[in-house]
């Protein structure tokens, strides 16, 4: 099971497309206090929409309640405007 990137806000992104994550997976890094998308990318290009849903594929927040074996078991997850994984919870 893969957990899905349910919704982001970093729109400055150029994997972001009317608040939807285009990559085809992501990974939290950042650090314990502001676990971030890893995937973020700010260019001149953007990724065009596809019918495929964007997860993640990796977590490196070890200290985070979803995260077993490097891998986010959460149903899904938000990214704010600054690129921050919202669904973070400390265990």
């Amino acid at each position: 099971m893969t957990s899905a990137v349910r919704s982001c806000a970093a729109t400055a992104c150029s994997f972001n497309n009317d608040h939807d994550c285009n990559a085809l997976a992501i990974t939290v890094a950042g650090s314990e206090s502001q676990p971030t998308c890893g995937t973020f990318v700010q260019l001149d290009a953007r990724r065009p929409a596809t019918a495929e849903a964007s997860s993640v594929g990796a977590c490196h927040r070890l200290e985070c309640a979803y995260n077993a074996d490097l891998m986010c078991t959460a149903e899904g997850i938000e990214v704010t405007d600054t690129a921050t994984c919202a669904t973070y919870t400390v265990a």
